[in-house]
């Protein structure tokens, strides 16, 4: 069974509607058939070959048989024919065998044709790549599932479950199409990873703990924030945030850090929200309102 593509049906119509209409002798058929890559049988030309009409649509015919439908045939006569210019005056005004009017309605209509077969074309081929990539997306998202709650285990000491957790968010960022890099050490101090959004910088603290995280455990990070140039930072913690802990980082400070905990995480993982439209939604409200620990599902603080 063929699998090669094929022009429509209408276009081929109008495709035989143009050429009918430009080229009276069928020698100039002929011609126009070998411009585009297809040799007319010598018979066609005889006076015995047939109507100009029955010549076009038997040469459709045969290459319409093809393997390949003669796709690249009909595609090189719309290319041609859809920005033709070319009227010969001896047959459209000296004998006046042709119409240049109609001429040119049956090239408008073609280009028509062609317009709206592309714009078919090309949203068929969105909605194929939006289901793939929704389905790409549906993946990585069950996989990630499946690493999260992994870590929720027994039989694993903090440390190793905190290495996990770091490589985890990585995974994470790089899937959903934010880089995030390795972590590193400074001076005195541990990065857990840095990424780039909407033109700023950020670095990461990321802790799998028990209890919620400590004030000085936010201390310290926004220290390290401070220490960047226009530094911004994003504090993960698997855990809730403390009351005391938030009003530390934000009271009469200029705010850089947002929060996200294991409530966030299982917005994304899912599916009701990406990560981009989190980290978008934090930011815009610790910008806007100063919150900067905030649900953005539920539209609302955490505290």
């Amino acid at each position: 069974m063929a699998t090669a593509p094929e022009i429509p049906l209408d276009i081929k119509e109008l495709l035989h509607d143009c050429m009918l209409a430009l080229f009276w002798p069928k020698k100039k058929i002929a011609e126009f058939f070998q411009s585009v890559g297809y040799e007319l049988p010598e018979r066609y030309l005889n006076r015995e070959g047939g109507t100009r009409h029955t010549i076009v649509v038997e040469a459709f015919s045969k290459l319409s048989a093809r393997a390949d439908r003669g796709y690249a045939v009909f595609q090189t006569m719309i290319d041609r024919l859809v920005n033709w210019t070319y009227f010969d005056p001896y047959w459209f005004e000296t004998v006046q065998k042709l119409d240049r009017a109609e001429a040119e309605a049956c090239i408008q209509r073609l280009r028509d044709a062609v317009s709206k077969r592309n714009a078919t074309t090309d949203a068929r081929r969105k909605t194929a790549t939006a289901s793939s990539v929704k389905q790409t997306r549906a993946g990585d998202l069950s996989a990630l599932t499946t690493a999260f709650h992994k870590m929720f285990g027994t039989g694993m000491t903090v440390q190793a479950r905190g290495k996990l957790f770091e490589k985890f968010l990585q995974e994470l960022f790089n899937r959903q199409s934010i880089n995030m890099g390795d972590p590193f050490n400074l001076t005195g101090e541990q990065i857990d990873g840095t990424f780039k959004f909407e033109g700023e910088n950020y670095i990461v603290e990321a802790k799998w703990q028990d209890a919620a995280t400590s004030t000085a455990q936010l201390y310290q990070f926004a220290h390290k924030v401070d220490g960047k140039m226009h530094g911004r930072g994003l504090f993960v913690s698997v855990n809730a945030f403390s009351h005391d802990g938030i009003k530390a980082i934000v009271h009469g400070k200029m705010i850089k850090t947002i929060l996200v905990d294991g409530e966030d995480l299982s917005h994304v993982l899912e599916g009701r929200l990406t990560l981009v439209e989190l980290l978008d939604y934090k930011i815009r409200a610790a910008q806007t309102r100063g919150d900067v620990y905030v649900c953005a599902v539920r539209n609302a603080p955490k505290i």
